[in-house]
């Protein structure tokens, strides 16, 4: 099981990764169904009550505005 940390870790250097979260982000936004189902596919464990904090940690990296 990956963390968070891990799976922004990777994405610096996985071009694969980063088209991913491009494709995902194409429409300017990230609902919690795409957040959720693109945890479970990296095996990033997180709850629902966690959500809140790492949007703000992906606003903070510049993933989404």
């Amino acid at each position: 099981m990956a963390t968070v940390d891990e799976l922004v870790q990777q994405y610096q250097t996985d071009p694969a990764l980063q088209a991913e979260v491009k494709e995902i982000l194409a429409d300017g936004k990230v609902t919690m169904q795409e957040f959720l189902t693109f945890a479970k596919k990296h095996n990033v464990n997180i709850s629902l009550t966690d959500i809140p904090k790492y949007m703000e940690q992906a606003k903070q990296l510049g993933f989404i505005k």
